[in-house]
Parts: structure tokens; C-alpha cells; sequence
């Protein structure tokens, strides 16, 4: 439940009055219950004070007599009376007895018989010295009055008289003897000296007898009722701040209404309606007026001023709003844009397949890749960063494209290409911005590549259970020094080889532990990727970054080569047709046998059909077969320099009517996947796949 600032004053006062008040009844009760005590210990020592001054007046001789006497008797029994000290005894009567047998020569019979004149004196004088102390005693309001004297060296109070009830188990006998009841008492008696203090609701006064060197006398209260006078003190006391305490109260809350409730309530009125307004779509500024000069006011002026902030703002914001999201439309399209211009599919020529994978870290990243055949037995590949992220980078890497797609068709080898190349980026390139690339030119036929690195991270080569990495030389980067050198290098590769080339995006992607992925994870995830390794290793490194953003663009590109077989027939005829198959099929060993026989259907069609029809009555005539296998795909091709003609549609040009066509094309559309038909200079070749399934798999007949 809410509760408003008068209810929370309100509150807020009863508490502080609550703990005012208790603190100060608690204070003052002390303090007049130390006053009390204080009181009670000047009466004490007063009235030992006067006690003393009597008797050492009155009775000095006396008390050195009774000191003389009872000293002797505690000099001769000091462990007999320390023992009875501590003992119980059954009844009064043998505690008495006890002790008026040892003091029987200094006090007479109490009846009073056979007495003799010396202990009649002694004993008037003994009395008279008790009485008195009873007087003093009763003068002071004290109930408890002893005199005694201090042996040090055994710490025993050993009392001469003692104004308790002989009755009273509490009564000391004359020659009794006591241990000092707490540490103040021992250190007055240690030292000599008058002490009076309270402990335990009694009150004790002690006072040396001036010349007798180790004779006290103590007097005592030993039951003060201090508790009812602190109490009628406390409730006096409470009454008094209780009624100070309401009229505080209620002057407070009425100024505090005055001065804070209302002004607060037209602060939130004001702040409501501008809310409510700027939800409404049309704010405007609402005033407070509040002018009350003090804390309050100066916050309602805050408060105008902010209104006049958050509309300036408000404003701004849809202009820097529509902005951005014209900004974001635009880059949307500049991604859009970007990765129309990289390749799309996969290539596959002859017994190559190249595989690509890109993710930006932003809307447009700075990679790039690029690959397609440069004819019919070469493909072109690179993989490329810019340095830098965003529009820069993105745009730097278009006109890359542009300039790589421009210069490599004219270019003799990648090291002309890459000379020209680094030349067309330094023009203009005042940013200094710059790139590291790897590129590549792979023959199909049989695997020879050439290749070339320009600063860019070393590609990784699958060869069996063996992952080793490629071209541990590097050239200049591209984009900053005109003229550079570059150079080259050449490796063939074999079946069943996998390349991966990528970008420092992957292997130097960052997890939570700001750890890099690194080559060695790459390797390893390498190692146990299938045919397509990019998706596997782009899933390792989301795993091993886990929440990680990602800071830096990732791409990859993946080369995987199969195997390939080359014949070459020149003046071909039908005897030819059975060693030709037989060598080609022989390539495909553990491939379903039905699907071979096809294949050698179609080599058997297509040749018998190139044989009889190709070629004129004169000339030289050849044919050119190659095997491709790449990934559980045959890829036959068939060349010869025979007439121009086109199996898959019709003649080219006038050739013999029973030719056209021929080849038996619909048996071999029959039995293959897909046919594709070029004419290279003056060679026609045919190209035929088949997707073959091993022996065992599912599907086999």
C-alpha cells in the first residue's frame, strides 16, 4: 500500500520521538540513580569519618587494648579461625560457643558472675565504644557498622566489634576473621586509605583509625531501594517529553504540509501531464510555478529546464531516428549488393569442386572471394581481406573485384597478375588501405596448381590423415607498395586432397577467456570434416566462442580434387572401344557394378557415334576422353576434332542427314545425370555425369 509524504512525516516523527523519548528516559533515570548512589556514599563515608574522629578522641587507648588482645588470640589460632571462616556450623549456639571459648579471657560470662573488676571496665568501655557506633550508625539512615583490624600478609579482616545482631548468622564474633569481599575493598585496606562505593544494592564506607596503622572502620547500607524513586523520577520524566513530543508533532506536520506536501503534489501534477502528453505524440511543456525559493522551488526550475531538454531531444531523435534507419536500409542494400557480386554455388570442373562460406561481422564485411574457370581445363580462385571493417572496407573490396576479374584474364601468370593488381590498388589509395590475398590456379585435368600468397594466412592441406600447411614464404601485401615483385608456386595435387583457405576471421575468432581459436583447432576440425568442411569448422568455432561477439569477418574457401584419367586416341577405331572402357572403368572400382555397366553404355554410344560421324574422309582424326571423379560423381568428357555439331540440339552446321541427332543422345540422357556440349577452337567436347553409388549403399540393386 502506498502511503503519502504526510504519512511517511507523520511516521517518521513517531519513530524519532519514540527512540528521543526512551534515550532520554533511559539517560536521565541513570543519571539520577548515579546521583542517588552518589548521595548514599558521602552519608557512608561521613559517617565513618565522624566515627573515626570520635572514637579516636574517646576510646584510643581502648581500641589499642581490644587490638592487643584480640591479635593475640588470632596471633596463636590465625588457622583455627581461618578454618571456622569456612565452616558450617550446625546451629548459633555451637558457632557461639566456638568463639567464646577462645575469647574467654578478655570478655566475661554473660551473666555477669565471678567477673573481676579489670574485665568489668573492659567490658563497660567495650560496650560503650558499640553504642556508640550504633549511634553514629542510626544518625546516618546505616544499618550495618563493624570495627576490625587488616592482616596483610594472610589478606584476613579480623573483627573487634561488629554491629549485626549476635542473633544474625551474619554476626561476627571478636576475633572472627573474613576475606575481603571484592578487589575495591582489598586495595583500601592494601593501601591504607578511606574508600566509600555501592555494589550489589549496599552501600560500604571504609575509614583508617588514624594511628593504629591496620584498625578499620566500616560502615554500610546494605539494602537501598533506589527503584521506586527512579521510577516516580522516569514517569515524571515521560509525561514531560511525551507532551513536548505532540506539540513538536503537530507544528511540524503543519508546516511540513504547508512548506512541502502541497508544492511536491503540483511538482507530480506538472509531471504527469507531460508524460501523459509525450505518450500522446504532441508534448508541450508544463510549469510547475512553483517559486518557494528554497530546495523545492529550485527543483521545479530543474524540471522546466529538463521539459525543454527532452523536447530538444525528442526532436532530435526522430531526425537522428529517420537517419539511421535510412542508413540501415542503405547498408542493408550495400550487403545485399556485395554478396550478389561473390559466387554463389559451388564450382565443379572436371574433378575439382570449389566451396565457399561467408559470414560478416557487420552489415558489409571486407572479405572476399572470387572463383570461375578460366576455360575449360583451369579455374581461378582467391580469397582476399581488406584490412579495416564497414562501408570502407566494403567498397575497397568491390572495386578489388572489379580490378582481380579485369586483370587476370590478361595476365600471363599470378605473378604478372599480382604485379598489375597491386599496382591498380595503390592508385588513389590515399587511406593506405590494404589487402591480403591467396590466389589460385588449379588444371583440372591433372591437378597442377599455381598459386600465390600475399600476406594472407597460410591455407591448410588435407592429404589422408595429414593436415600441413602451404606456402611458409609470403609476398608483399597488395594496396601499398608499387612495383612489388611476386612470386609464385606450383604443387599438383592428388586425389582425394582437400585445401581450405581462409581468413584471420577463423583463426583468430575470440571466446569468452579472450582465446584464439587458432590453426591447431583448425586443423583438428579439418581432419574429421566430410565433403563440405566450412559449415563444420564455422560450428566448431560458434562452440568454442560460445557468447563471444564476433569481431572480425569469417570466410572460407574449400578446394577438394578426385581422381582424373586421361587417354588420348588418335586415328580411333571400334577395336579401340573395349580398351578404352575397360581402362576408364577401371578407375571406378567399389561403385555399384549395374551403374558402371551403364557408364560403359554411354562411353560405348558416345564413341561409336564419334567414330562413324565426326570426322571427314581426310585429315587427322583423334578423340580426347577424360575420367573425373569428384565426391561419388563421374564426369566423362569427350573431345574430338571432327565437325562442329551439337549432340544436345542439333547440327551446327550441314552435316550428313543420317547424323542428325545421333550419338544415340536419348540413351545416354537415359543413363547419365546431367550433358553438356562446348566447341573449343576446332575440338567439339561433350561433357556426361553420373552420380555413383558405392557398393553396399542404400538404393542398390
Amino acid at each position: 500500500m502506498r502511503s503519502g509524504i504526510r504519512g511517511k512525516l507523520l511516521l517518521l516523527i513517531a519513530l524519532l520521538s519514540l527512540a528521543l523519548i526512551v534515550s532520554s528516559v533511559l539517560i536521565s533515570s541513570r543519571l539520577y540513580r548515579d546521583s542517588l548512589e552518589r548521595n548514599e556514599r558521602e552519608l557512608c563515608a561521613e559517617t565513618a569519618d565522624t566515627l573515626v574522629g570520635s572514637i579516636t578522641d574517646a576510646h584510643w587507648d581502648f581500641i589499642r587494648d581490644v587490638r592487643s588482645k584480640i591479635g593475640a588470640i588470632y596471633g596463636e589460632n590465625r588457622e583455627l579461625l581461618e578454618q571456622a571462616a569456612v565452616t558450617e556450623f550446625e546451629s548459633y549456639d555451637k558457632r557461639a560457643a566456638f568463639y567464646e571459648a577462645l575469647t574467654a579471657d578478655i570478655f566475661p560470662p554473660k551473666q555477669g558472675f565471678g567477673m573481676s573488676y579489670e574485665m568489668l571496665a573492659f567490658k563497660l568501655e567495650y560496650e560503650a565504644l558499640a553504642n556508640e557506633m550504633d549511634m553514629l550508625s542510626f544518625a546516618g539512615g546505616l544499618d550495618a557498622a563493624s570495627l576490625f583490624f587488616y592482616d596483610g600478609e594472610h589478606g584476613n579482616l579480623v573483627y573487634l566489634i561488629d554491629r549485626m545482631p549476635e542473633s544474625s548468622m551474619r554476626y561476627s564474633f571478636p576475633a572472627s576473621v573474613s576475606k575481603p569481599q571484592d578487589e575495591i575493598l582489598a586495595g583500601a585496606l592494601e593501601s591504607g586509605s578511606a574508600v566509600s562505593y555501592v555494589k550489589d544494592g549496599s552501600c560500604m564506607a571504609l575509614a583508617p583509625v588514624t594511628g593504629t596503622g591496620d584498625v578499620f572502620v566500616r560502615f554500610g547500607k546494605r539494602s537501598m531501594d533506589l527503584s521506586r524513586s527512579v521510577r516516580l523520577f522516569s514517569l515524571y520524566t515521560l509525561g514531560i517529553l511525551l507532551g513536548a513530543t505532540l506539540i513538536i508533532g503537530v507544528f511540524t506536520l503543519f508546516f511540513a504540509d504547508r512548506l512541502i506536501v502541497r508544492n511536491v503534489k503540483k511538482l507530480t501534477a506538472a509531471s504527469r501531464r507531460f508524460s501523459s502528453e509525450i505518450h500522446g505524440g504532441s508534448p508541450e511543456q508544463v510549469s510547475a510555478e512553483i517559486r518557494s525559493g528554497d530546495e523545492i522551488g529550485e527543483l521545479s526550475e530543474a524540471f522546466d529546464l529538463m521539459q525543454g531538454a527532452i523536447l530538444g531531444y525528442l526532436s532530435s531523435l526522430a531526425e537522428k531516428t529517420a537517419q539511421e534507419e535510412k542508413m540501415k536500409a542503405e547498408l542493408e542494400l550495400a550487403a545485399s549488393i556485395q554478396l550478389e557480386a561473390l559466387p554463389k554455388a559451388q564450382l565443379q570442373q572436371g574433378a575439382a569442386v570449389l566451396r565457399s562460406f561467408l559470414k560478416p561481422a557487420r552489415e558489409v564485411g571486407g572479405d572476399l572471394y572470387e572463383y570461375f574457370p578460366l576455360d575449360e581445363d583451369r579455374i581461378f580462385f582467391c580469397l582476399a581481406d581488406v584490412s579495416g571493417k564497414g562501408v570502407p572496407a566494403s567498397l575497397f573490396m568491390m572495386r578489388a573485384m572489379e580490378l582481380i576479374k579485369a586483370e587476370v584474364h590478361s595476365a600471363s601468370s599470378l605473378d604478372e597478375f599480382a604485379f598489375r593488381l597491386n599496382n591498380q590498388l595503390c592508385a588513389g589509395n590515399e587511406e593506405s588501405i590494404f589487402i591480403t590475398a591467396f590466389f589460385g590456379v588449379l588444371d583440372v585435368r591433372d591437378g597442377q596448381l599455381s598459386y600465390l600468397r600475399a600476406g594472407h594466412e597460410q591455407p591448410l592441406l588435407r592429404r589422408g590423415d595429414e593436415v600441413i600447411r602451404l606456402s611458409e614464404e609470403s609476398n608483399s601485401i597488395l594496396g601499398v607498395f608499387e612495383d612489388m615483385e611476386f612470386r609464385s608456386e606450383t604443387l599438383r595435387l592428388e586425389p582425394e586432397d582437400l585445401m581450405l583457405m581462409f581468413t584471420d576471421g577463423l583463426s583468430e575468432g575470440i571466446n569468452e577467456a579472450q582465446e584464439a581459436f587458432g590453426c591447431q583447432r583448425i586443423a583438428e576440425a579439418l581432419r574429421q570434416a566430410g565433403e563440405d568442411p566450412t559449415r563444420t569448422l564455422y560450428r566448431a568455432l560458434c562452440e568454442f566462442c560460445g557468447d563471444a561477439e564476433q569481431f572480425d569477418d569469417v570466410t572460407m574457401l574449400a578446394l577438394s580434387f578426385g581422381k582424373t584419367k586421361r587417354l588420348e586416341l588418335t586415328a580411333p577405331s571400334y577395336s579401340d572401344i573395349p580398351g578404352v572402357t575397360d581402362a576408364l572403368l577401371g578407375e571406378l572400382e567399389g561403385f555399384d557394378p549395374e551403374q558402371l555397366s551403364e557408364l560403359g553404355v554411354i562411353l560405348d554410344e558416345i564413341l561409336n557415334n564419334q567414330i562413324s560421324y565426326a570426322f571427314p574422309r581426310t585429315g587427322e582424326p583423334r578423340i580426347w576422353l577424360s575420367l573425373a571423379l569428384r565426391e561419388g560423381e563421374a564426369e566423362l568428357c569427350f573431345e574430338d576434332n571432327g565437325l562442329p555439331f551439337d549432340p544436345l540440339t542439333g547440327p551446327a552446321e550441314a552435316v550428313p542427314a543420317e547424323t542428325e541427332g545421333g550419338f544415340g543422345i536419348q540413351l545416354v540422357r537415359s543413363l547419365s545425370d546431367s550433358q553438356r556440349y562446348t566447341r573449343r577452337g576446332d575440338r567439339n567436347r561433350l561433357t556426361v555425369t553420373k552420380r555413383l553409388r558405392p557398393v553396399g549403399a542404400e538404393g542398390n540393386r
